[in-house]
């Protein structure tokens, strides 16, 4: 997987900018705490309440913390599963293309056998498969294009995330297809 490591994200000199301190000086801070038993929210508003570190920040801090101390693996959430997250740009307007993720015959030709659960046109619907699995699907509407997003959340480990992001990959080539042909 690429998901890459906070302080890969991050850099040194913007953290110190924006916090006021080395991300070393803070990991520092946080093991004289004991922080290596905490909880992440713990950690976090260990942070604010303490140091005054602005929330935004805080939890950055803790995700990097985290994942420095081998508590959390790049791309993990607080309850240990995944994301996966795939965008593609259709060359179409949001309209359109969102009938094609919420109509049951339109959706059908590019993702067979998920349904749609909620939707909000044209920005956000959110789909789910016989198994259970949950995507949110979001569009950002452009000049006669739209960038349209998938989340698919929970996943259980590394190789799933890399699996649906290749599936949604496809999927969503399949949609830009559809979509930019008038849906034929």
């Amino acid at each position: 997987m690429t998901t890459r490591r906070h302080d890969e994200v991050i850099g040194a000199d913007t953290v110190a900018r924006a916090t006021g301190r080395a991300r070393k000086d803070w990991f520092g801070l946080l093991d004289a705490a004991g922080a290596e038993d905490w909880a992440h929210q713990r950690i976090a508003e260990w942070l604010v309440t303490e140091h005054d570190v602005d929330g935004w920040w805080a939890q950055s801090l803790t995700v990097g913390y985290e994942q420095a101390r081998g508590m959390r693996l790049p791309g993990q959430r607080q309850d240990g599963t995944f994301d996966a997250n795939v965008s593609k740009t259709v060359g179409a307007p949001a309209e359109e293309t969102f009938a094609h993720v919420v109509d049951d015959a339109l959706r059908t030709a590019w993702v067979p056998g998920w349904q749609v659960v909620s939707a909000s046109a044209p920005r956000r619907a959110r789909i789910t498969d016989d198994d259970g699995a949950r995507v949110v699907v979001e569009l950002a509407a452009g000049a006669g294009k739209v960038r349209v997003a998938v989340q698919h959340g929970r996943l259980p480990d590394v190789d799933a995330v890399a699996e649906w992001k290749d599936f949604w990959r496809a999927a969503l080539g399949r949609l830009a297809d559809r979509a930019t042909d008038g849906g034929a």
